[in-house]
């Protein structure tokens, strides 16, 4: 059967229509079947509004909730803290004590790392210290642990955060590592030897340094991971007794401090003596000095009284004093 072609573009638009039409109803039985009503503007802003509330409550509270208390417990396992306690056990036997002391080190994971005791326990001279390493979670159980070795006299822990210097050592590392590896990357592609002899002594120097903020960085973490106790174990001391009182009191009182002056006065003594010397000795020079000057300034020794160049009796003799001129007569005598 042939048809017109005055027929086809009828046809042709025949078929458009029809396919509009099928699609038309396939879409309206996908809303129907999937039961979604329209929904208007208003409809559309008061629903938004009550989800945008819900959605706001929902996350206030996981802000609140269990978000902080992550970021609070993370931030508190990420602190490197140092440990230290130094403890005084009272016990009868400090040298049995030690021994289960360094038992209680081992037992809790640790190790002890100086242990020093001396003295007899039957004397009561006995005395013992050591210092112990235990984990760091375990500090607070060792300590307690040790009462039952004796009586805990005192006791002392120190924590010290040091989450800064080993932050600043981690990257301090992290930039010294990457520097390494590129010197040697130009160390393979060094075009000449000048360049490969710098590039190499640069290398020596960086990762020297490397090494030496690695080896501080892990006895910095070996600090962090176990906890430094120091434990001295001394005896029982022994009950004090009352000085003898009355008079034998304070007779050795007085005794004692007359021993004393004593003592002091003869390291005063000692300490002044050799001055003493020094200065008598300056004074005898400075005495003779003195007595020298004197006599240089007299201008010499005197005439004798009997001198036959001064017949008179010298030159300051008074009149009528010389020999026999003007002299008085004796008693008896006659003049002429």
């Amino acid at each position: 059967m042939r048809l017109s072609t005055r027929r086809l573009p009828a046809l042709a638009v025949a078929l458009v229509l029809g396919g509009a039409l099928l699609a038309g109803c396939s879409g309206g039985a996908a809303d129907s079947e999937s039961g979604a009503a329209p929904v208007s503007a208003e409809d559309r802003a008061v629903e938004g509004d009550g989800g945008g509330e819900a959605a706001q409550g929902g996350a206030d509270d996981a802000v609140s909730g269990i978000a902080a208390g992550d970021e609070a417990a993370q931030a508190e396992a990420a602190r490197e803290i140092v440990t230290t306690g130094w403890v005084t056990v009272v016990t009868a036997d400090p040298v049995a004590g030690a021994a289960e002391v360094a038992d209680l080190a081992e037992s809790a994971g640790g190790r002890v790392e100086t242990r020093n005791q001396s003295g007899d326990a039957a004397e009561g001279t006995a005395h013992a210290e050591l210092t112990i390493r235990v984990p760091a979670d375990r500090t607070t159980a060792t300590l307690d642990a040790l009462e039952q070795i004796g009586e805990v006299d005192d006791l002392s822990v120190e924590a010290v955060d040091v989450t800064g210097t080993a932050r600043d050592l981690d990257a301090r590392v992290e930039a010294l590592t990457t520097s390494v590896d590129r010197l040697r990357d130009l160390m393979g592609s060094a075009g000449s030897t000048e360049d490969l002899l710098a590039a190499e002594q640069e290398l020596t120097t960086r990762q020297a340094e490397l090494e030496s903020l690695q080896s501080q960085r892990a006895a910095l973490t070996d600090q962090v991971a176990m906890s430094t106790v120091t434990v001295s174990l001394v005896q029982v001391a022994p009950v004090e007794q009352l000085s003898p009182g009355g008079f034998l009191g304070g007779l050795e009182n007085g005794w004692n401090a007359l021993l004393a002056t004593l003592n002091g006065l003869v390291v005063v003594v000692g300490a002044l003596l050799p001055w003493l010397v020094v200065g008598a000795a300056v004074a005898l020079v400075v005495r003779w000095v003195l007595r020298r000057r004197r006599r240089a300034g007299a201008g010499g020794t005197p005439p004798s009284a009997g001198d036959p160049a001064e017949p008179d009796g010298g030159p300051g003799a008074a009149p009528g004093e010389g020999a026999g001129v003007g002299a008085e007569p004796l008693v008896g005598a006659t003049r002429d």
